[in-house]
């Protein structure tokens, strides 16, 4: 027992009568702690699985584990909130401790006045995804048999052959992607598919740009062992090898429901997801599940951005007004989980470039060309103060600096090439990170736009300002002469404008289609540990 010596007084109080006598409590208790430990977020659940789905542990035992586990589960529910950031997105366990006393009473309370099972199905996520995503998640646990593998090549293109079709045949016809419109996720014993939702210009952006292959989905489902086959080579007919046109239709649809680029073509990110089991799967709906509890369940007003979808929706009055593409941090900058308000809009924004860019991308150019600066419209200023002075580079002695002890601040003017684009949207951030508008809008149509050196860019920016503008009283008019003039102007918020920028890689979207999206900060790790507890945690379902 881990909580032993908090177990003895508790029974003790109870004159040792079990705490477990209703059966609906349990069943639903269980339930819930089966999709904890699948999310693998804490080792020690998968140990309350195991000990509960063992045929000797019964009776007075089985109470003591079903407290035991209880005492677990009250401690991440009531500590999520706070810790959630830490714990559902990090590679390392948190650690077990005791919930609160009051938290404990409350259980304690539910024992004595028979309401146990009132109390426990409070402490399930409220938020109105949860059940949607349940119901997939026990759909695909039925979905258990072995599941085919395409192997690692080059792109394969409609109409080439490959040995990999009848592979690929029966992982399309698994998803259901062969079927001209795709089931949705409370299809009982299928996988539910496709359908997407709409759920800072970094200086050498694409010289930097790191590989956004879905390395987590491959790692994640080799390191979990799920079984998989593969089709051999002299087993395969040369009919059975066309990339034929259903199939190339299949894929598109399969692409989409990773928000991938629907062009049929079958790249190194297709094929990893192509390999991803519906195991594997399974444990990514628990631990996103688990995230829906530091989302709001309701937002009146505000704006939320869902990290791996670069996906922005604006909400007035508890109603979805606008959805936006966005381009977010590169995994080596990534932008980071927070919650904020919006504080101000700027009309005409300069750029105050952030040290670290300047010190790794703009001075090592300047000291190369030294035109950089006027070519690009930086100004070199002394300090960061108010009041500081207008630095000719002309006049430094670049003998004397280097990219590392690069004193002075550097700001872009605003205008069309701006790297803020024409608005840009604050909120307090220690991170210093904001919404802004881009003048390279050519970049939302990639599909993998983790590209920003951790501010989020708004593909609808002009969009967003102007209804936000017109909440503080301006007109279209006077948007528009304000633009045209180009002198920066600061527009204060009248309302409480929440701002959450979140992580999500797993829902089911308002059609009723599940969605998966590429983790591209490989913060879904804990995946691979739930993936191991899924046989023991399905008896508990």
């Amino acid at each position: 027992m881990y909580y032993l010596s908090t177990l003895a007084p508790l029974y003790a109080a109870n004159h040792m009568q079990p705490m477990w006598r209703d059966r609906a409590a349990i069943q639903q208790f269980q339930q819930q702690l089966a999709g904890l430990a699948m999310s693998g977020v804490q080792p020690q659940f998968s140990q309350w699985v195991t000990s509960l789905t063992d045929p000797a542990v019964n009776d007075v035992g089985r109470d003591i584990v079903l407290s035991d586990a209880m005492l677990g589960y009250l401690q991440f529910v009531s500590a999520i909130g706070t810790h959630g950031n830490s714990w559902l997105y990090s590679n390392i366990p948190y650690k077990l401790g005791l919930p609160p006393n009051a938290v404990i009473n409350q259980w304690q309370l539910a024992v004595r006045q028979d309401r146990l099972q009132s109390y426990v199905n409070s402490l399930v996520p409220q938020h109105p995804q949860y059940t949607k995503m349940y119901q997939a998640l026990r759909d695909m646990l039925v979905n258990n048999r072995p599941w085919p593998q395409v192997s690692n090549g080059p792109n394969l293109y409609p109409g080439q052959l490959s040995n990999d079709i009848p592979a690929l045949r029966e992982i399309l016809m698994r998803t259901d992607m062969l079927t001209h419109s795709a089931p949705v996720a409370q299809a009982r014993g299928r996988l539910a598919r496709n359908e997407p939702d709409d759920g800072g210009l970094s200086v050498g952006e694409e010289n930097n740009r790191e590989s956004l292959v879905a390395t987590s989905a491959r790692d994640i489902t080799l390191a979990a062992g799920s079984t998989v086959i593969t089709q051999s080579a002299a087993s395969v007919t040369v009919g059975e090898t066309v990339y034929s046109p259903d199939l190339v239709a299949g894929v598109k649809r399969f692409q989409k429901w990773q928000g991938l680029n629907t062009d049929g073509v079958i790249g190194a990110r297709t094929r990893e997801w192509l390999n991803v089991s519906p195991q594997t799967r399974v444990a990514l709906l628990a631990l996103n599940i688990q995230r829906l509890r530091i989302l709001p369940g309701y937002i009146s007003s505000g704006i939320m951005v869902n990290i791996p979808n670069y996906s922005l929706t604006y909400y007035q009055n508890g109603r979805e007004v606008l959805s936006s593409h966005v381009i977010v941090g590169r995994p080596s900058r990534k932008t980071p989980l927070m919650n904020s308000g919006l504080s101000n809009v700027v009309l005409n924004p300069p750029w105050n470039v952030p040290t670290s860019l300047v010190r790794a991308d703009i001075v090592p150019k300047a000291m190369r060309d030294g035109s950089y600066f006027q070519q690009h419209g930086y100004t070199l200023l002394s300090d960061w103060s108010k009041d500081a002075k207008v630095i000719d580079p002309a006049m430094i002695d670049w003998n004397s600096v280097s990219a590392r002890n690069f004193p002075y601040r550097v700001r872009q003017a605003p205008g069309a090439s701006n790297s803020l684009g024409r608005f840009k949207f604050n909120m307090p951030s220690s991170d210093a990170i904001y919404l802004h508008d881009t003048p390279n809008h050519n970049l939302f149509q990639k599909d993998m736009r983790a590209l920003s050196s951790g501010c989020v860019r708004v593909n609808k920016a002009d969009d967003l300002a102007n209804m936000l503008l017109h909440d503080a009283g301006w007109s279209n008019d006077r948007v528009a002469s304000t633009l045209q003039e180009g002198n920066t102007t600061y527009v204060n918020i009248r309302q409480r404008i929440l701002v959450k920028l979140y992580y999500l890689t797993a829902w089911v979207s308002d059609d009723g289609q599940m969605q998966f999206r590429t983790d591209i900060y490989n913060y879904d790790h804990a995946v691979r540990s739930g993936v191991q507890i899924l046989a023991q945690a399905e008896k508990l379902m």
